[in-house]
């Protein structure tokens, strides 16, 4: 019977703590996301896939 309760213990704490532990880590990653207004994202963006396009056609 005392194993019956440290199994449930066991199974509650993972199943409270698990989740907890991945909304601490998304909070942490998503801290200090860099701000950017329109012009600059759409900037970036076009150099990112210029960057891709060209990595791409090298492997053709």
């Amino acid at each position: 019977m005392a194993a019956d309760g440290s199994v449930f213990l066991l199974v509650f704490a993972l199943a409270i703590g698990v989740p907890l532990v991945l909304y601490w880590a998304m909070q942490r990653e998503t801290e200090n996301l860099p701000r950017m207004d329109r012009e600059e994202a759409e900037r970036r963006a076009k150099e990112e896939g210029a960057r891709y396009n060209q990595s791409s056609r090298r492997r053709e």
